[in-house]
């Protein structure tokens, strides 16, 4: 791996910070971004890019988008965002900023894009169809009981980042119901029932302005194919709203009259009904980077050095090795204990900061990787139930997570891995196998 151009951070302090878990933003990107495809033995991002490009102007498509939380998605969907920003109206967003996480529906979804695209086209000059607007907000107030009076009662202007005092009506009431969205259950299963009495009025006034504003954007950039939202850290979503959201109401996720990205929790893929199979095309899958020797019938997996470095790499890109570190088999230690999980690998970085500089350590030494790796396995005993520990012996011994509510759990909560290239295999998470129960657990399956 080549070694960045740029000041790498030479103090225990500066490569706490420097080891943010948060994604790339655009602007960090040259300094910042690794790119781990060939470890990771994927083309999800290389396959989406070709998806973009044989879209001709108009055309619409739904991409799901998967892998585990803190693998690296964002980070590749922000540089998804910066390849394409020139040939489509990119509109990323976060889906837990703007909705309850906890009980997504896609009514919520519906909102959001409305609130969002307007806002776009605010910030470019242009504006929804006056007519079209009109009808829109006259049934939006009709069937939720809401006028211009109420909504600036209870709309804070200078608080909310897409509003400003000349926002339509519109713009205002979206930045309402998605607060009373995320703020109240009443007030949230109100508006749902509210919305869902005519569902196909929804959806069709949604997609007249989707339609207007890919009108508006190519009057005024020719070369632009449409609007791309990107919907990230829907991901986040728990097993069961996932299965809702993406099986009980797929066709409704598919019928806007524009691009999204929409990501989903990896757990779904181990779902017994399949809900993705309702979808056009597969998942775009970003699965851990491969530190492993793949052998089926081997228990304790033997490393493969080649992603052993990589992962080691995101952080020699940001960090001076021979200043930080004691030497660089204690950043491999590290690296093995991630498992390939990028924001793993992180947390472990910035504990290990911490703890050698309370330490007084002048660089970090390997009581501070035992500690930062001691943390991690101890917040994964915190949550996992001692029923799962003879499963995750099971995907030890197997490589294969079940596919039932247990299995997609494990999925969820990171407790076990998925890997893909050739073969694609799960295997638990290198600091869950240090737990004394998945210990004799797995003892205890090995000698059945």
């Amino acid at each position: 791996m080549s070694q960045s151009s740029f000041q790498r951070a030479n103090t225990l302090k500066a490569a706490f910070l420097a080891c943010n878990v948060e994604p790339l933003e655009p602007a960090e990107m040259e300094r910042y971004y690794v790119d781990l495809s060939a470890v990771r033995k994927t083309s999800a991002i290389d396959n989406v890019s070709t998806i973009l490009d044989f879209q001709e102007a108009g055309d619409f498509t739904t991409i799901l988008f998967t892998g585990h939380r803190g693998c690296g998605k964002s980070t590749e969907l922000k540089k998804i965002q910066s390849l394409w920003e020139d040939n489509y109206r990119v509109i990323y967003l976060e889906a837990n900023e703007e909705t309850d996480i906890n009980d997504t529906r896609y009514t919520d979804l519906y909102l959001i894009v409305i609130k969002q695209v307007e806002f776009e086209l605010r910030k470019l000059g242009l504006t929804f169809n006056q007519d079209i607007l009109k009808s829109f907000e006259s049934w939006f107030k009709d069937i939720t009981q809401e006028n211009e009076q109420s909504v600036e009662k209870s709309v804070n202007v200078e608080a909310e980042a897409t509003l400003s005092p000349t926002a339509p009506f519109l713009a205002k009431l979206m930045v309402k119901l998605l607060a009373q969205i995320k703020g109240s259950d009443k007030q949230k299963t109100t508006i749902r029932q509210t919305l869902e009495k005519d569902l196909s009025r929804l959806k069709s006034d949604t997609n007249l302005l989707l339609s207007d504003a890919y009108t508006k954007l190519r009057q005024k950039f020719p070369e632009c194919k449409g609007l791309l939202i990107i919907f990230d850290n829907l991901d986040r979503v728990p097993p069961v709203v996932a299965e809702h959201l993406f099986f009980d109401y797929a066709a409704q996720m598919q019928e806007l009259n524009c691009t999204i990205i929409y990501t989903v929790p990896i757990s779904i893929l181990c779902s017994p009904k399949n809900p993705l199979n309702q979808f056009d095309g597969n998942p775009h899958i970003v699965p851990m980077i491969n530190i492993y020797e793949f052998d089926r019938h081997k228990c304790d997996l033997d490393y493969n050095q080649t992603g052993l470095d990589a992962i080691a790499s995101v952080i020699e890109k940001r960090v001076d090795i021979d200043a930080i570190f004691e030497s660089r088999h204690k950043l491999l230690e590290l690296a093995k204990a991630s498992g390939g999980h990028v924001r793993q690998l992180m947390q472990m970085m910035r504990s290990a900061c911490q703890t050698a500089s309370t330490r007084k350590h002048k660089k970090i030494i390997s009581e501070d990787i035992e500690y930062a790796v001691k943390q991690q396995q101890f917040s994964f005993e915190r949550f996992i139930p001692e029923e799962h520990y003879t499963h995750l012996a099971q995907v030890c011994l197997t490589k294969n997570v079940s596919k039932d509510e247990i299995g997609q759990l494990m999925l969820f909560n990171t407790s076990v891995l998925e890997y893909n290239g050739d073969k694609r295999w799960n295997y638990p998470n290198p600091v869950v196998k240090r737990n004394e129960f998945f210990q004799q657990a797995l003892q205890s399956a090995q000698q059945q």
